[in-house]
């Protein structure tokens, strides 16, 4: 199943139509839209309430392994190169009522802009200086560090997609329902036809590997001395990289070989070939 959370209907007016969702009974007050492979709910704008509405959602509907879960909203920036209408995957969100920071696994390769989403409890007007026009792609928006702080009671970090969309320059502008709609308008289908490649890829509670691949799981796990939640990045990693080329046996024995004879002594080492065996099977 994929979940779908937008703060407005207007933003989830076009998500609907794309995918052919049916208005079901509201959950928990919530308006609650589906059909058998997409779930979509409208949490309202705010943090607490987006965190509200993923529980409600993920209570009744509980995901498992092979889900995923989507927050596609507009947003607003300062960045005056970024043109309205773009489209953001965020790597990074900072809370800036707790200065927390949570952090999607970016594990699957993408055709879209990278940037970090910034929290807000209300709307963020006025330019700021504090992010270098030309370089800094940063948006910000009211839900998306609540979607990610109660999806990641349900969800593994891979399994969290944040998309925004450039709305405003953060001016004040009244942003129209219709304005909003066809910003989403206009993103819906790329955005679409990804996660659900993405979501067809991930395997379901049975596990994808052979005995002979989690002998070497286990073998890379403790050559790089990894965190249980880098464990788990690496077997997400190796089940979409086998689903996609058929199987990833042959090379992760090699990378092994080439660059870990000997067991890292530590785990900042062992972090440092992590990333490299990350950018070698994205």
């Amino acid at each position: 199943m994929i979940y779908i959370f937008t703060a407005l209907y207007c933003e989830a007016k076009p998500i609907i139509q794309y995918f052919g969702l049916k208005r079901q009974d509201d959950i928990n007050g919530f308006q609650y839209f589906a059909n058998d492979s997409v779930s979509l709910l409208i949490t309202g704008t705010g943090s607490i309430n987006a965190a509200v509405g993923v529980a409600s959602l993920c209570s009744v509907h509980t995901p498992d392994t092979g889900d995923i879960l989507i927050n596609l909203g507009i947003c607003g920036t300062e960045n005056l190169n970024l043109k309205k209408g773009t489209l953001i995957l965020c790597n990074k969100i900072i809370d800036l009522s707790t200065h927390k920071s949570y952090y999607p696994d970016m594990l699957f390769r993408h055709p879209f802009m990278e940037g970090t989403v910034e929290t807000s409890p209300v709307p963020v007007t006025g330019i700021s200086g504090k992010h270098d026009e030309s370089s800094d792609i940063v948006v910000t928006d009211m839900e998306a560090s609540g979607v990610f702080h109660a999806g990641e009671i349900f969800f593994r970090p891979h399994q969290l997609f944040f998309f925004k969309i450039v709305s405003d320059y953060q001016t004040g502008e009244i942003i129209s329902k219709e304005r909003a709609t066809e910003l989403i308008a206009g993103n819906v289908e790329p955005v679409a036809v990804w996660i659900t490649r993405i979501h067809d890829s991930l395997p379901g509670k049975q596990s994808v590997f052979s005995d002979e691949e989690k002998v070497l799981l286990k073998q890379a796990t403790d050559a790089m001395k990894l965190t249980v939640s880098m464990q788990h990045q690496l077997n997400h990693l190796m089940q979409y990289y086998k689903i996609q080329h058929g199987s990833f046996y042959g090379k992760l024995t090699e990378f092994l070989k080439e660059n870990l004879i000997e067991p890292c002594k530590s785990k900042n080492e062992g972090k440092k070939y992590f990333d490299r065996l990350k950018r070698e099977f994205v």
